[in-house]
C-alpha cells in the first residue's frame, strides 16, 4: 500500500445553484451584466492615498476584466471514447466555454530613505466568477462521468473552485533595497512572490526557472505565446540579491512553502484526464467500477531552495549565469492501489538542476541560451500500479521512474527594423530540446511509448500600430505559432505532442493605457488522439485537436 501523507479529500453533494440555460442568450445576456460592473466598479478608482510624508507612498490599483470564449468545433469522437479521458470534451458542446469576469487588487506601500534607498510591502489578490461553470454542463453520459460527488452533467466543488468562483491572495512580501558601498547594493525579500532565473521566454519548464515556482497551465493552454514570467505563480519563499557592481551580481533564495502547479480541473474545458489535481474523484478499471481517489503525496514545504551568480564580460559584452537549485516537482505522477480499491498523485521530491546561461545582444537583437542538467528527476510514465503488500512513496521510494536529464534552450527578442506592414514589431522565438542522459531507478515503468529526447519551438511576432483611428489607441497584431517533435522521457507529454502544437492570431486594443480590449483565435493541431493511449501508455498526441476556440476580452484598470 501507499505510505500516505498528504491532505484527505471530502466530497460535497451540495447541488449547483443555477440552473442552466444552454442557449447563447443566456450567455450573452449575463455578459452584458458583467460588463455593466465594470463600469459601475469605477467608483472603486485607484489611487496614490496620500499619507502626508514625501517619503512614503501609498498605490492601490484594480483592474477589472471581462471575458468570454467560444468553442468553434464538436467533440471529436476520437477524443471521447476513453472512460478516463473524456469529461472535458464531453462537458463542453460548441458554444461557449467561459463566460467570465475578474478582478485583480494591488497595494504597495513604499518608504524611500534616500535618492535609491526604498522598503516597503506589496500584497495582490484575485477573485473571479465564471457563469459557465456555476451552471450544469452538457455532459449527457452518465456512466462515463469521473464524478463521485456530483451528477455526471455537474462540475464537482473543486473544479468549480477553481474555475467558477473563487478569489486568492496572491503576492504578499515585504521588501528592502538598500546601498552597502561604493555601487554595491543588497535587496531583499520575505514572503509570498513569484521569480525565476535563467534565460528561457517560453519553454521555462525546460530550464532552471521550471523548478523554481509553479506555473498555471490553465492560462498557457488558454493564451497560446504566454511567456513564462506570465504564468508563474506566488509560493512562500525568502530571497536575497547582492549586486556587487556593474558587471558581478550574487542571489540566493529559500523556499518555505510548495505548491503544485495549476493544472486545468478534471472536467474543465482543458483538461485531458479525468484524475488529476483539483476535481480528481475517480478512475475507471472498467464501466461501472473505479478506484477512488485516495491521499495525495505532497510534498514537503522544506528543502527548496537554489544559489546562482550573474557576471558580465565587457571584452564579449556578455552576461553569464551560473545556477545551482533544489526543489520539488510540481506535477505529478499516478499511483493505482486496485488492492486498495483507490488511486493517488505523488509529486517527486529532492530535485537538483545545475545551469549556465548566456545572453549577448546584437544590434537590435538580443540572443540568450541556457543549459542545465537535472539530477534524481521524475521521468515520463503513464502511472504505476502498487500491488498489494508493496510499499511507495514521492521520495526515495518512488516506484515511477527516476534519472537524469539535459536541457537546452536557445531564444531571441528582436525589434524588427519598419516595412511596408509595420512601422514597430517585436519578434519573441525560442528553440527547446531536451534528453534522456540516465535511467536510475524503476526504468520498467518508464513510458515504452517515450523516446530520448525531443526538439520544440515556439515564435510570437507582435506588430504594433499607434495612434490608430484616434489619438491615444494603440492596436498590436500577436501572431504564434508553437510546435514539437519527438517524445522525451525528460519533461514527458507536458513538453508538447509530437509532431503538432498550435497557432494563434488575435488583435489587441490599448486606449490611455488603462483601458484594454482583445480578441484571439486558437487551433490546435497534430494527429488527434487522447492523452493516453488505449493500452494506458502516454500517446504523445494532440488531446485538444477538437478545441480551437476564440476568445475575447475587456478590462479597465482604475
Amino acid at each position: 500500500m501507499c505510505m500516505k501523507r498528504g491532505k484527505g479529500r471530502v466530497f460535497r453533494t451540495s447541488r449547483c445553484f443555477l440552473t442552466r440555460n444552454k442557449s447563447a442568450w443566456f450567455h450573452i445576456i449575463t455578459g452584458l451584466v458583467l460588463l455593466a460592473s465594470l463600469y459601475m466598479a469605477s467608483a472603486v478608482c485607484a489611487f496614490e492615498i496620500p499619507t502626508g510624508k514625501k517619503n512614503l507612498s501609498v498605490h492601490w490599483d484594480n483592474t477589472i476584466k471581462y471575458s468570454t470564449a467560444y468553442r468553434l468545433e464538436d467533440q471529436s469522437d476520437t477524443l471521447i471514447s476513453d472512460i478516463n479521458q473524456d469529461d472535458g470534451d464531453r462537458n463542453f458542446d460548441k458554444g461557449f466555454i467561459s463566460n467570465r469576469v475578474d478582478l485583480l487588487s494591488e497595494l504597495d506601500i513604499v518608504l524611500k530613505q534616500g535618492l535609491l534607498d526604498k522598503t516597503g510591502l506589496r500584497i495582490t489578490g484575485a477573485a473571479w466568477y465564471d457563469t459557465v461553470y456555476n451552471t450544469e454542463n452538457n455532459n449527457d453520459s452518465a456512466a462515463t462521468a469521473n464524478h463521485l460527488s456530483r451528477s455526471h452533467d455537474e462540475f464537482t466543488d473543486d473544479t468549480q473552485d477553481l474555475h467558477g468562483r473563487d478569489c486568492e491572495l496572491l503576492d504578499a512580501f515585504l521588501f528592502t533595497s538598500q546601498g552597502v558601498g561604493d555601487g554595491s547594493r543588497v535587496q531583499v525579500r520575505v514572503g509570498r512572490f513569484a521569480q525565476y532565473w535563467g534565460e528561457t521566454l517560453f519553454y521555462g519548464a525546460n530550464g532552471i526557472a521550471g523548478g523554481m515556482a509553479p506555473v498555471d497551465v490553465v492560462k498557457a493552454l488558454s493564451v497560446p505565446g504566454s511567456q513564462f514570467k506570465e504564468i508563474i505563480r506566488p509560493t512562500g519563499q525568502a530571497s536575497l540579491d547582492y549586486t556587487v557592481n556593474a558587471n558581478l551580481s550574487f542571489g540566493a533564495y529559500y523556499q518555505f512553502e510548495w505548491e503544485e502547479s495549476r493544472l486545468p480541473g478534471v472536467g474543465s474545458y482543458y483538461s485531458s484526464q479525468d484524475l488529476f489535481v483539483e476535481g480528481g474523484e475517480q478512475f475507471f478499471l472498467a464501466p461501472g467500477f473505479g478506484l477512488a481517489r485516495g491521499d495525495d503525496f505532497e510534498a514537503s514545504d522544506q528543502g527548496q531552495f537554489g544559489v546562482r551568480m550573474n557576471f558580465h564580460v565587457p571584452s564579449v559584452t556578455t552576461t553569464f549565469g551560473l545556477y545551482v537549485i533544489r526543489y520539488h516537482d510540481k506535477a505529478p505522477s499516478a499511483y493505482l492501489l486496485p488492492g486498495d480499491g483507490e488511486y493517488c498523485l505523488a509529486f517527486h521530491e529532492n530535485i537538483w538542476a545545475y545551469g549556465i546561461s548566456a545572453s549577448k545582444t546584437f544590434g537590435a537583437i538580443n540572443l540568450a541560451t541556457e543549459v542545465s542538467f537535472r539530477d534524481n528527476a521524475p521521468l515520463a510514465n503513464p502511472g504505476v500500479v502498487i500491488l498489494s503488500g508493496e510499499t511507495a512513496d514521492n521520495d526515495d521510494n518512488a516506484k515511477y521512474p527516476v534519472g537524469q536529464t539535459f536541457h537546452a534552450n536557445l531564444s531571441a527578442i528582436w525589434s524588427m527594423p519598419r516595412t511596408p506592414l509595420f512601422q514597430e514589431a517585436t519578434l519573441n522565438a525560442e528553440i527547446a530540446y531536451n534528453n534522456v542522459v540516465h535511467i536510475d531507478d524503476n526504468p520498467e515503468a518508464l513510458s515504452p511509448n517515450s523516446e530520448r529526447d525531443a526538439l520544440g519551438f515556439r515564435l510570437l511576432l507582435t506588430p504594433t500600430y499607434r495612434q490608430v483611428f484616434i489619438s491615444n489607441l494603440d492596436v498590436n497584431v500577436p501572431i504564434g505559432l508553437g510546435y514539437t517533435m519527438g517524445r522525451s522521457g525528460a519533461v514527458g507529454a507536458a513538453f508538447g505532442n509530437d509532431k503538432g502544437g498550435d497557432c494563434s492570431i488575435g488583435l489587441n486594443f490599448t486606449y490611455q493605457q488603462v483601458w484594454k480590449a482583445g480578441i484571439l483565435y486558437t487551433h490546435y493541431f497534430g494527429s488527434a488522439g487522447t492523452a493516453l493511449t488505449s493500452a494506458g501508455d502516454l500517446s504523445f498526441a494532440q488531446s485538444l485537436a477538437d478545441r480551437d476556440t476564440i476568445s475575447f476580452n475587456f478590462q479597465r484598470t482604475f
